[in-house]
């Protein structure tokens, strides 16, 4: 799809998410830091907090991968337009 087509923020690829993991394992290493000295519901609040953090990245980025696999398998119909999976696409 050319550059300058209005439709291209709508059909266009799918962004690649990044993760960013400098969030996370800074909170669990502050946790760790406030384990060792003595803050103990600072240390699992940040701990439980890096933990979900951390949980959660890998579902994001399996999601943009999921959508830029669909994407990658679809053609756009330049008369409609509309997006149609390969195998079901039909030339005209």
């Amino acid at each position: 799809m050319p550059g300058e087509s209005p439709l291209r923020g709508k059909y266009g690829e799918p962004a690649e998410y990044v993760v960013q993991w400098l969030l996370p394992v800074g909170a669990a290493v502050l946790g760790v830091v406030l384990l060792v000295a003595g803050e103990v519901a600072a240390d699992v609040l940040l701990l439980a907090g890096a933990g979900a953090v951390g949980f959660w990245f890998p579902r994001l980025a399996a999601a943009a991968e999921e959508a830029r696999a669909v994407w990658a398998r679809s053609l756009v119909c330049r008369q409609c337009p509309a997006v149609f999976p390969r195998e079901d696409a039909v030339t005209v």
